[in-house]
């Protein structure tokens, strides 16, 4: 009884085996046929060859383990890819489920290199997105990308830029000033941090803008102010300055902001700057620097109102 036992037994290890090198060479018969085809150009075929392959592995335990990584290796690097592929066309919702595709079999293989690449793809997609969402005015979906581009990777500077443009479509000032920061903390690009700065001075300047016609000056030299902390190198800065000082009757202010804007070259718009300067002088007092700044707005629309001022009001020699 014994004897026929171990005559059964190894009979059976005999037949799993069998069983288990047949198997073992169906994987590799799927794996070299996902080599040809990807050579070839079928991906998805290739793809759906490397996925039987490793789904016999997977039957196989620790024989087939390697084989089966293999494979997952091959489907992770030929979806990363298509989704490269369409990255570079600019189709950020085919690329993102490409990618996705890819994340689920760089999980498996657990390679950190992999998975490092796909999530700055990731973030660079969305953004991508984002920004397509910005051109069409869809602002609050655009920064909902941007936001999503950082889930993968916090510190893209691009998605952080998007976020200070998106900001300041939906008038979020935490959101724009935190956003900024971020672009100055992660950027290694000058020009995109100085773009940054100069996208929240004009923010600031708009809000200054709308708060002069309302005659709300204490608002609007604080924007003004917002706007210069920025970015210095906007003259219209200090001319918006200026003119919330001269609201305020905030002379002496408004004189060294005018003669700032003054002194930028080649300003077309120096006859409104003069004209400021000319208020404020005005304002204090000081009738012959009123008269010569007047004179100076040669054109534009305060040109009439300069001669009135100077002519009329001032009797200007």
């Amino acid at each position: 009884m014994k004897k026929l036992i171990i005559i059964l037994t190894v009979a059976f290890m005999t037949i799993s085996t069998g069983l288990v090198a047949q198997n073992l060479n169906a994987a590799g018969k799927s794996y070299n046929k996902g080599i040809e085809l990807a050579g070839g150009g079928d991906v998805m075929g290739a793809i759906e060859s490397y996925k039987k392959c490793a789904e016999i592995s997977g039957e196989l335990g620790d024989v087939g383990e390697g084989l089966k990584v293999k494979a997952e290796s091959q489907i992770c690097n030929l979806y990363m890819k298509m989704g490269i592929e369409k990255f570079k066309v600019k189709k950020y919702d085919s690329a993102i489920i490409l990618f996705t595709e890819s994340d689920t079999y760089a999980k498996m293989i657990n390679d950190p290199a992999i998975d490092g690449k796909l999530k700055s793809y990731f973030a660079a997609s969305y953004t991508g997105k984002g920004n397509a969402l910005f051109k069409k005015t869809k602002f609050q979906q655009a920064v909902d990308n941007y936001n999503q581009a950082l889930t993968y990777n916090p510190e893209y500077a691009n998605a952080h830029y998007g976020l200070v443009l998106g900001a300041s479509k939906l008038d979020d000032v935490g959101l724009l000033e935190v956003s900024v920061k971020n672009v100055q903390d992660y950027s290694s690009d000058e020009k995109l941090k100085t773009k940054a700065n100069i996208a929240a001075g004009k923010f600031f300047l708009r809000i200054c803008g709308e708060a002069i016609k309302k005659e709300e000056y204490n608002i609007a030299t604080m924007n003004a102010e917002k706007s210069i902390q920025y970015y210095k190198e906007d003259p219209n800065a200090f001319f918006y300055y200026a003119m919330a000082c001269n609201g305020k009757e905030d002379w002496l202010n408004a004189q060294k902001a005018a003669l700032k804007a003054i002194s930028f070259e080649g300003e077309k718009s120096k006859g409104n700057y003069y004209f400021e300067l000319a208020r404020a002088y005005e304002g204090a007092g000081d009738k012959e620097k009123a008269c010569e700044a007047y004179g100076n707005v040669k054109k534009g629309p305060n040109k009439d109102v300069a001669d009135y001022q100077r002519n009329v009001v001032l009797k200007c020699n």
